[in-house]
């Protein structure tokens, strides 16, 4: 009974917050202190004792810092260049939104910045390169989202942080790893097939747009480039130091105090005292409170369906099906869950802690499984219903017939055949991890 109130309430959640434009997130807050203080019995301070701190941390750190990029135009500036110096491959020009976007979220904009950014300047050159503008949709999405799952960008953070509170956290780090290679690398295969039935018969001059040179990049863009270099290759190289020199207790106590999050932050600081940004405020107007709300009051409403048995009683049911399907059907549903709702706010907290319990009855790596949730819920991503698809369908700067047919090409067509791919590669992958 309680198993079943707290997937309702779930569902609730997600509905209602879509319904009357609530944020889902501070729903899941209300229904996890409800059920949990009167279904579950747990206590007001039990349920506090919940709030994922360290996920919240890295976050409000990781953004505060990055924003600074975002506001002073930065990583505006550095896609615009990146697009110019690329013109003379525009027949690839899929895959260089792809490989662009991936930068510029992996560099710290995020997914949600990225594709607003990147979907702007896609559609202002789509109907001169000539290029699909689903296409386009599809490339920006997948490049912003693998980009984003780097594992020191905001959703490998994320991911590692879910991750360590469950009892793979041992292998969070590897498999983090896996998740950002893995969806790195096979939306290659899916944009060339996509490039190829897209541009048969075209010859290069027939998609040939004119890219005009940005303007150099100034002192303080300069300075936000290398403060973002100086931050990676300490939360990058540091770690990497310690395994070399395992036997320095000075490098051991460096990393050992390494935290991503104050790291971040002190970085924002070092920022603010730089004014790297002609408008401090912008910087924390742009703090994205609402994916922070989404996914810390989902983590607490997942807890609470942990202490009242929930997870355990979803794993069981996805264990009792065939072994040789059990990925591809994590991938499914992972992916149609993700059409309505967020990855890193609903589908991740509540699927990954499964995973263990699934792997330990089906013999499959739990690697592969945790990769089969995320490659399939970022597959849809691309759903006007979901966080990928709004923000195209919302930046594309398309009106009335034009906007009606590009929300039904991404329902309708990109939707589906993520679903498709995504599936397709966990097969494939079930063979070698």
């Amino acid at each position: 009974m309680e198993s079943v109130l707290i997937l309702l309430a779930i569902i609730f959640a997600v509905y209602l917050g879509n319904k009357f434009s609530v944020n889902t997130g501070v729903l899941a807050l209300g229904f996890a202190y409800l059920i949990g203080a009167f279904v579950v019995g747990m206590t007001p301070g039990d349920i506090l004792g919940m709030f994922p701190t360290k996920l919240f941390m890295v976050i409000f750190g990781l953004s505060m810092f990055f924003n600074f990029a975002v506001v002073n135009g930065t990583l505006d500036k550095l896609a615009k260049l990146l697009l110019y110096y690329a013109r003379n491959f525009t027949k690839y020009l899929p895959i260089l939104l792809y490989l662009i976007s991936a930068l510029v979220s992996g560099l710290g904009a995020g997914f949600f910045t990225t594709v607003a950014v990147m979907t702007t300047i896609s559609m202002a050159i789509s109907n001169e390169a000539g290029l699909n503008k689903i296409l386009a949709a599809i490339s920006i999405s997948l490049g912003a989202l693998s980009g984003a799952n780097f594992m020191v960008s905001s959703h490998g953070v994320i991911f590692s942080s879910l991750l360590s509170e469950t009892v793979l956290a041992s292998s969070s780090e590897l498999i983090t790893q896996n998740i950002f290679w893995v969806t790195f690398l096979y939306p290659f295969i899916v944009l060339l097939f996509l490039i190829f039935i897209t541009t048969k018969g075209k010859h290069s001059d027939d998609i040939q747009p004119v890219f005009k040179k940005p303007t150099t990049f100034t002192s303080k863009q300069k300075l936000n480039l290398t403060l973002i270099g100086i931050f990676m290759g300490i939360i990058l190289f540091v770690p990497i130091l310690a395994s070399v020199f395992s036997n320095s207790e000075l490098v051991n106590f460096v990393n050992s105090r390494i935290d991503i999050s104050f790291l971040a932050i002190i970085f924002a600081i070092i920022g603010y005292l730089t004014n790297l940004a002609d408008n401090p405020k912008a910087v924390t107007e742009k703090v994205p409170w609402n994916t922070i709300w989404l996914v810390t009051g989902m983590s607490m409403l997942i807890s609470v369906a942990a202490e009242a048995g929930t997870i355990e009683l979803l794993a069981s049911v996805i264990a009792q099906m065939p072994d040789a399907i059990i990925p591809i059907a994590i991938t499914i549903i992972a992916g149609i869950m993700s059409m309505f709702s967020s990855t890193i706010g609903v589908v991740a907290p509540l699927m990954f802690p499964m995973v263990a319990e699934i792997s330990g009855v089906s013999g499959h790596s739990p690697v592969l499984l945790i990769v089969a949730v995320i490659v399939g819920a970022q597959s849809t991503a691309i759903s006007p219903f979901s966080s990928g698809g709004s923000l195209a369908l919302g930046n594309s700067m398309l009106i009335g017939e034009e906007q009606d047919q590009f929300f039904k090409d991404l329902l309708f067509k990109a939707t589906p055949f993520g679903l498709i791919c995504s599936t397709l590669t966990v097969f494939v992958l079930s063979f070698f991890i």
